[in-house]
């Protein structure tokens, strides 16, 4: 009796470390996934400048719709994640110049998919992601592209592609 009584015990402190060891690894999963990189963050008159000097590679996320609404960054590509993943990838990589390291800036409308969006990019092989935060028609991360009065150029199929960052170059 005195040994199944041991035995017993040593069962529920192996599963009571057991739990507490899974709870640690979860929350420590939410906190810093494994695997996960740092995603700087940047506002939007930053992100608009280094675009215009070649910096970065800023790139509306949006829906054309959207684009169609508000406009597009002067300084952004207009490049929708709202497609096939392997062509919005492909875009993005010919965006870049084909050069994958290039930092790349995602903007969308107020930092969710932006947000969201960062990490997968990451491990997608870009791994110089940053986040413009506060999106375009800002949101509770910032004040927002439009309100700081940043210029925007009307979008149309035609012109994925800023015509400020070309002529700067």
């Amino acid at each position: 009796m005195q040994i199944w009584c041991s035995r017993h015990a040593d069962d529920q402190i192996r599963r009571a470390l057991l739990i507490l060891i899974a709870a640690f690894c979860a929350s420590f999963a939410v906190i810093a996934p494994l695997g996960a990189q740092q995603v700087t963050k940047m506002d939007a008159p930053t992100a608009h400048e280094k675009a215009l000097k070649g910096e970065i590679l800023l790139v509306d996320i949006r829906t054309p719709e959207e684009w169609k609404q508000t406009g597009v960054p002067a300084s952004a590509h207009a490049i929708t994640m709202h497609q096939d993943g392997q062509v919005f990838l492909s875009s993005l990589l010919r965006a870049a110049g084909g050069d994958s390291k290039l930092p790349v800036a995602v903007i969308c409308r107020t930092g969710s998919r932006s947000t969201a969006l960062a990490g997968p990019l990451s491990k997608a092989g870009f791994p110089n992601v940053i986040n413009v935060v506060e999106g375009v028609v800002g949101g509770p991360r910032g004040t927002g592209w439009i309100k700081r009065e940043l210029p925007l150029r009307t979008w149309t199929p035609e012109q994925s592609a800023p015509q400020l960052a070309q002529d700067e170059k």
